[in-house]
């Protein structure tokens, strides 16, 4: 009996970026089993500040980070705490990351997500359409403060390139800023609203309400663990606890955990991962109205449905170690001293952002074995950059052109 789908995908990984690409090849006649060894959106892509970034050029990479890098080697509760023991074991991953954080560099990936980000509303809007989310999405722009007139001359160049590449902000001043959110403490120099951007009350939800729709329509969700990706002949297969499954294509999209399987298959990519916390404070009379992001820290506190929650920051530390008490320390004290009238803290988090050296993800063919896809390494735009990653895989499995320029995100760049 012949079959109406146009072929059996397999996508491994159902975060928010493996539940948007399997929402659109199963939108467009494919076969899709989605595998994951948790719920859906449990992970990574729970813990997220919850905004919608609907264009960015700028990453961790900086001309100038080498001048702040003594600090951060030392810096116990700074918004990038680096683990010595660490940085040593990998070192090649850190010279690599270095190396991508010159000028020429630097402009080239600020092009290159501007260019790849830009498409980010628009695929979310195709999904959206369909998929409705309006009860958990606030269409109010976020605003990122300075606490000094240093810091804010410090940004000059995240500000300049953001112009150079069209992602749209204003400058507002204290009185601004006192009237847009006045249960602020008055201790900011300026701020940025980000223009265009919006949040969401529940991360969660976003992935599980496009979940349900997939699975609505067709889709099919296992969980378990995958263990290998091998191709006997012809034939591609996924291997699980002992057992193999044959499909026609496979998309690993399983964040920090997606070169275990690439391995498998002889690719090797320098992934590494980001350590961001959250801590969740109870809801206090609506203390916020949007999403507020603090440059000294760097973490954003976002209003949810649960509460306020305060996330962010950048731990480079792997995946063994324990969660670091003193990130979550520093998140507690810098948010009640924005914010004074916080309620008490409901939860605390620390999840795994898939990075790598350039900062941008990963979305291509192998070339190692044919028809397996990668879709990985999106860092704190996963939310922001799923949708748009659903559609660029798309084209990829189908074979056929788009306007989304993806060739700065060949997996073999590096």
């Amino acid at each position: 009996m012949q079959s109406n789908f146009k072929s059996k995908v397999a996508v491994v990984g159902a975060g928010i970026i493996g539940v948007c690409i399997a929402h659109f090849l199963r939108k467009n006649g494919h076969d899709v089993i989605l595998y994951d060894q948790n719920e859906p959106g449990t992970q990574t892509s729970f813990g997220n500040a919850g905004l919608f970034a609907n264009k960015e050029c700028v990453t961790a990479n900086s001309p100038h980070l080498w001048k702040k890098l003594p600090s951060m080697l030392l810096s116990k509760n700074g918004p990038l705490v680096i683990d010595w023991f660490y940085v040593f074991k990998h070192l090649p991953w850190i010279v690599r990351f270095l190396r991508n954080c010159t000028t020429s560099r630097v402009e080239h990936i600020a092009k290159s997500l501007s260019s790849f980000s830009s498409h980010a509303k628009f695929a979310y809007e195709e999904i959206f359409n369909e998929v409705d989310v309006s009860k958990y999405i606030v269409h109010k722009e976020p605003i990122y403060l300075y606490e000094s007139k240093e810091l804010f001359e410090r940004d000059q160049y995240a500000f300049n390139l953001r112009k150079k590449y069209n992602v749209h902000f204003n400058i507002i001043n204290k009185e601004d800023i006192a009237k847009m959110e006045p249960s602020l403490e008055p201790i900011y120099y300026k701020g940025i609203v980000l223009k265009g951007e919006s949040f969401t009350r529940s991360p969660i939800q976003i992935t599980k309400k496009i979940f349900d729709n997939f699975m609505n329509n067709g889709g099919h969700f296992v969980l378990t663990k995958i263990d290998s990706i091998f191709r006997n002949g012809d034939s591609l297969f996924l291997r699980c606890n002992e057992r193999k499954h044959r499909v026609d294509k496979i998309v690993v999209a399983a964040g920090v955990w997606s070169n275990v399987l690439a391995r498998t298959i002889g690719d090797n990519f320098p992934l590494d991962t980001e350590r961001g916390y959250h801590i969740m404070f109870e809801n206090n009379n609506n203390l916020l109205t949007r999403s507020v992001g603090w440059a000294k820290t760097g973490f954003y506190m976002t209003p949810m449905e649960e509460g306020i929650r305060a996330a962010g920051t950048v731990e480079i530390a792997g995946l063994k170690k324990p969660m670091n008490n003193n990130m979550l320390t520093m998140i507690e004290a810098t948010a009640r001293s924005i914010l004074p009238q916080l309620g008490k803290v409901k939860s605390q988090w620390m999840g795994f952002r898939p990075t790598l050296p350039d900062s941008l993800p990963v979305i291509g063919e192998s070339q190692k074995c044919k028809n397996v896809y990668y879709a990985f390494g999106h860092q704190h735009l996963g939310l922001s950059l799923a949708a748009v990653t659903g559609k660029a895989i798309l084209s990829l499995v189908e074979n056929k052109p788009t306007n989304i320029n993806i060739d700065p995100l060949n997996p073999y760049r590096f």
